[in-house]
């Protein structure tokens, strides 16, 4: 059918000629895709609003033999709190861009789309933002089929106990006689041990019960970013903005 609709979040939005946006989406239709919005750039097009990154709406499109054009929007939720706050802006575009670097275009998880709108919320409203990241981090990472071997030694298969590393290349922990299998291992602590796993199975509603110390979030911040950079092979352009805002508060 050349009309379709589409539940969907603007995770992506690009200049195209003088008024057009081309856009990315993550839909729970399907999945990862992209459209043209004409004229979405002129100030009373009625596209406008609709096509801001971050926006949630109910878009109609029509189909094209190369990119299919939006022809109609109606918001859901726009998330003001991320773009009204420079952190939160921040946070919500790196974790847009990480979603964007994994995914494919048109290939649809069911779970992935309620995530995304229930970390939206999170970062746009959440007290803790720098766990919110984290969490959005592990939780991506599991659902797409990435997640580290976080029980047991990646390399003997020893239960792991207090004292561990953390290998990404290998793709979990490591036990203390295995240590060595990976000279660029990360040192972990039990206790963020036991935080990884709480983030890669727990509703993104329970982060606030999670009290971790500063020693653990940083291990963590750490692990998060070896796992992407060995899934993805180089650092997203976000990245660096976000920890510059982060150390200027």
């Amino acid at each position: 059918m050349p009309l379709y609709n589409l539940n969907a979040v603007v995770i992506k939005s690009q200049n195209l000629g003088e008024a057009d946006k081309v856009l990315t989406f993550y839909s729970h239709e399907r999945g990862k895709l992209r459209a043209v919005a004409r004229g979405a750039r002129r100030p009373r097009n009625r596209l406008r609003a609709g096509t801001e990154v971050f926006t949630h709406g109910s878009y109609l499109l029509f189909a094209n033999q190369g990119l299919d054009t939006v022809s109609q929007c109606e918001i859901v939720e726009s998330f003001r709190g991320l773009r009204e706050n420079l952190e939160r802006a921040a946070a919500g575009t790196y974790c847009l861009e990480v979603l964007d670097r994994l995914t494919e275009e048109e290939e649809p998880r069911g779970d992935l789309f309620p995530f995304l709108l229930a970390a939206l919320h999170l970062l746009a409203e959440g007290s803790d933002l720098e766990l919110a990241v984290r969490a959005f981090e592990v939780g991506i990472l599991s659902r797409l089929g990435y997640a580290p071997e976080l029980t047991a030694c990646v390399s003997c298969g020893a239960p792991l106990k207090e004292e561990a590393a953390f290998s990404a290349a290998l793709g979990g922990a490591l036990c203390p006689k295995c240590r060595a299998a990976d000279g660029q291992a990360i040192p972990v602590r039990g206790g963020t041990l036991a935080a990884l796993r709480y983030l890669a199975r727990a509703p993104l509603s329970r982060l606030g019960l999670l009290r971790l110390p500063a020693d653990s979030r940083a291990e963590l911040r750490e692990i998060t970013r070896a796992c992407l950079l060995t899934q993805l092979g180089r650092d997203l352009n976000s990245a660096a903005f976000l920890t510059l805002v982060q150390e200027g508060r």
